[in-house]
């Protein structure tokens, strides 16, 4: 797209509304009318929303294959033109089938063929997308086409391939742009990244305008065995979307949320407000609440809902209009973004300053071009796929989540790029490998061998390594690269204990970093170090070395023993006001020179740094229950240019942020004028 952010008539625009779903369920086009659409819209509206995404159920617009029902459609236009009074653009999502809980509707005609792996099938679809294409070409209410909800269709996760996600994405994007080049593209992915499922941005993304996450921590306990309002799961929507931005394309959070039926909707309304305000400052391009209304009570009694009991109160509103709270969070989003400059202080993007290395392996696994052998080798096939057919990703991103939510709490913006076949590293100050990358198990987790020749270039560029190690560490000639090297599993104790001997950062001789030892098994089990020429820094309970710092080139290398972030993924609510591991980054940060430009430091803070030719944004969110405050650092040569939205507090260069609350700073480059 050129730039950070959509544009609508030529300017930077955030889409911020919410997935509308009839009260009476995903089944609408047999129970509800257009005007339960117009009075929503109008809600909708009121509260200073601009855009909506519906569903457009395939067995009811395709009830004969190839043929599209008129009189479904004449409804959908009525639908659009509800919309267009309003003034709230639409975004149609494709081919649903499964919307709700488990439900899923299968198409009388196909039941049971797979849409992404059938070549008829997909045929069937592109013809479809293109009748839709031709009847809404350039209709300006349409902000976008999202192709499908949640792919793989429900009922077909476990039988769709990479290259079936491939060639349906294409077939349906090179059908709509044939006939409606001027709308924008996209698919509602959930959970791809984090399950390395086919639709993952890596896979799609090249054909899309933009990629989407569904960020939603509750179902993923693997990973967030956390409260609602804890670090981690507060921010999900960030990490999510910066891990899916390391694909090459912009990102939107496009559902989020969480059940008043599980959690209190006071809560869920700070959840909303720290996940997107967090996303937003990782580089998130647009929002969409799931969902605008809860189901009437009528509908529990029949599926999804009657199976699905949380699924019922997901809305911003109850089911008979009465706005929840997290409404009011939703209006000051949707008022605040449409205040902010986008083209002037943040369509340059998010500025980060550290980078986590995602494998080349979780992008293209087996890819062949990443054997090293030529032509003449012979049919070479990895006994890996037989090994292990059904790798799991989760030891990745459980290393992935947890070193970025400790980089947050350091007040560190992270990227996510991808390992590179040539052997080249990301230009960065700071580059974190926390196990399991540093491994060998799996090459799905870690990184390939020779990557590890690229190490000198980066040093001599004055970059800073951080290792993190578990027994299942492998990293040829790491004595040359760390100045340590393994000599067997660590000792068991009751604890893992960095007890520091040196200072780093601002952990000074005598401090400790202390956690639970976790189940003595290889991924989780540190490693001893004998140190060659590294330093050491911080001693284990039998003074052996558990974090070693050694210079090479103008950069350096920090080598922990322990897995400490594959350690606190398995701890509930780990990244609280306890835990000080993440003071190990900070110094990380300060020793490698690469403060963020923009920050208000304190542990409980996340900073987003956007930037634009004028100036930039500070997006700041509180994820704790108690106020905080600090001094304020811009740029050099620059003036603090206004504030949104309220409660935070301004005093000078000083601002206090209550609990849970969120401020956007903006500012501007000085000219030469001012100076």
């Amino acid at each position: 797209m050129g730039r950070h952010f959509l544009e609508i008539d030529g300017r930077a625009f955030v889409p911020v509304g919410a997935h509308f779903v009839p009260r009476s369920g995903p089944d609408w086009p047999w129970r509800v009318g257009v005007e339960e659409f117009d009075r929503a819209f109008g809600a909708m509206a009121s509260s200073g929303l601009n855009t909506v995404r519906i569903d457009l159920l395939w067995a009811a617009l395709e009830p004969t294959p190839g043929l599209l029902d008129e009189a479904h459609l004449r409804v959908l236009d009525e639908i659009l033109a509800a919309a267009t009074r309003h003034g709230l653009t639409l975004h149609p999502t494709l081919f649903v089938g499964g919307e709700v809980g488990d439900a899923y509707w299968d198409l009388p005609w196909a039941s049971g063929v797979n849409p992404h792996a059938d070549a008829e099938l997909r045929a069937l679809q592109a013809d479809h997308a293109a009748q839709l294409a031709r009847r809404w070409a350039g209709d300006p209410a349409i902000i976008g086409w999202d192709l499908t909800d949640e792919p793989p269709f429900w009922v077909h996760q476990a039988t769709t391939t990479d290259d079936d996600a491939v060639a349906w994405t294409e077939a349906l994007v090179t059908s709509l742009r044939g006939e409606d080049p001027s709308h924008l593209i996209t698919i509602g992915t959930a959970s791809q990244e984090v399950d390395h499922g086919p639709f993952r941005a890596d896979v799609i993304a090249p054909f899309l305008d933009f990629a989407c996450v569904h960020p939603y921590p509750i179902y993923s306990p693997e990973l967030y065995p956390d409260a609602l309002l804890s670090r981690r799961m507060t921010y999900a929507g960030a990490f999510e979307t910066a891990l899916a931005r390391g694909a090459g394309k912009e990102v939107m959070v496009h559902e989020y949320g969480a059940s008043s039926t599980q959690f209190d909707p006071e809560r869920i309304a700070h959840y909303d407000r720290l996940l997107t305000w967090a996303a937003f400052g990782a580089g998130a391009v647009g929002f969409y609440a799931w969902c605008w209304t809860d189901a009437e009570p009528d509908a529990y009694q029949r599926a999804p809902y009657v199976r699905m009991p949380h699924e019922t109160q997901f809305g911003v509103t109850t089911h008979d209009g009465l706005m929840r709270p997290r409404g009011k969070v939703l209006t000051e989003l949707a008022d605040c973004l449409a205040e902010l400059d986008l083209d002037a202080l943040a369509s340059d993007g998010p500025s980060c300053t550290a980078a986590i290395l995602v494998p080349h392996e979780y992008v293209h696994p087996y890819d062949r071009d990443a054997f090293g052998l030529d032509k003449a080798a012979g049919p070479y096939v990895p006994a890996e796929a037989a090994w292990d057919p059904h790798r799991d990703v989760k030891p990745l991103i459980r290393g992935l989540l947890n070193s970025s939510t400790l980089a947050s709490r350091a007040g560190l913006g992270v990227e996510f790029p991808r390992e590179s076949l040539d052997g080249g590293w990301p230009r960065t100050r700071l580059l974190m490998l926390p196990a399991p990358l540093t491994t060998t198990t799996n090459s799905l987790l870690h990184l390939r061998t020779s990557t590890w020749s690229g190490a000198p270039d980066f040093h001599r560029a004055g970059g800073t390594l951080y290792l993190s190690c578990s027994t299942e560490t492998a990293i040829p000639e790491l004595p040359e690269l760390a100045g340590v090297r393994i000599i067997d599993r660590a000792p068991v104790h009751d604890e893992v204990v960095l007890s520091f001997v040196a200072p780093f950062g601002d952990l000074a001789t005598g401090d400790e970093i202390r956690l639970p030892a976790p189940p003595s098994t290889p991924h989780l089990r540190g490693v001893s170090l004998a140190v060659t020429d590294a330093e050491v820094l911080a001693v284990d309970l039998d003074g052996n070395p558990t974090l070693t710092r050694a210079k090479r080139g103008n950069g350096a290398v920090v080598t922990c023993a322990h897995p400490l972030e594959l350690i606190l993924a398995d701890l509930p609510d780990a990244h609280g006001p306890r835990d000080q591991t993440w003071r190990l980054y900070a110094a990380l940060a300060e020793m490698a020179g690469c403060a963020p430009i923009a920050q208000l430091p304190h542990p409980d803070v996340a900073n987003g740094v956007l930037t634009g030719p004028r100036g930039g944004v500070l997006i700041v969110t509180n994820h704790s229950a108690r106020a905080v405050s600090g001094q304020l650092r811009l740029p050099p040569n620059s003036r603090l240019d206004g504030c949104l939205p309220d409660p935070a507090v301004l005093r000078g260069d000083a601002v206090e942020l209550p609990p849970y609350a969120v401020a956007a700073l903006t500012w501007r480059a000085s000219t030469a004028d001012e100076e």
